[in-house]
């Protein structure tokens, strides 16, 4: 049982003497495909970004945790195009948690490849909703928490990344939220979904690139 403790306490210090600081940013795209997301970047549709602050623990080259507090704005959309070409977009930022776990592998002192896995929380505290044509007489406000269903964001993301020199990390990852955001109080706008059929609004799902500068 010494032997145990001892062997966590040096675990402890390892980890402790490699810990690093650092300021991550980047954009996050709405759609859901890496071939979407790059088609927005291309094309300057991309209006959402996170930035904050993450804190890196690495044991070794092979695993590494990397809480972070961030902004993130997200966005979701419901797009129709026909005789009503009506649209409903979303832009929520959100106070957000992410703990990533880090997998790798090291290619010497240049570089470290790893997949990822990261749980996260969140909270909004900014929405801004923009409409067009057949629903924007129903919802005329720019910014409004009428159709925003819970504020309490949770969900996971999944992706891969390479981190160079110790000190700078890019990464890309898929990310799903799992709480229920959004709906439509609206009844107005509530009748235009429903007379379209039950078609449901992406839940602040999608692809995000971050660069970020360890210390």
């Amino acid at each position: 049982m010494k032997k145990f403790f001892i062997a966590i306490a040096a675990l402890f210090v390892a980890a402790s003497a490699s810990a690093q600081i650092g300021i991550s940013a980047g954009l996050t795209s709405s759609s859901t495909t890496l071939d979407g997301a790059y088609a927005d970047v291309t094309n300057g549709a991309v209006n959402q970004y996170h930035v904050g602050l993450t804190y890196k623990i690495g044991i070794g080259n092979l695993l590494a945790i990397q809480p972070s507090v961030l902004y993130n704005v997200k966005g979701s959309n419901f797009n129709v195009e026909d005789l009503t070409s009506t649209s409903l977009n979303f832009k929520t930022g959100f106070v957000e948690v992410p703990v990533q776990v880090q997998l790798g592998f090291g290619l010497g002192t240049l570089a470290r490849v790893y997949a990822l896995a990261e749980p996260y929380v969140g909270y909004a505290i900014t929405n801004e909703v923009t409409t067009k044509s057949a629903i924007a007489a129903a919802a005329n406000s720019q910014k409004t928490w009428d159709n925003v269903k819970n504020r309490l964001e949770y969900g996971v993301g999944i992706g891969a990344g390479v981190e160079l020199f110790r000190h700078l990390q890019v990464s890309v990852k898929y990310f799903w939220t799992l709480s229920d955001l959004y709906g439509l109080q609206d009844a107005t706008l509530d009748n235009v979904m429903n007379s379209l059929g039950n078609i449901q609004l992406n839940n602040a799902n999608g692809v995000a690139a971050t660069v970020t500068v360890l210390f």
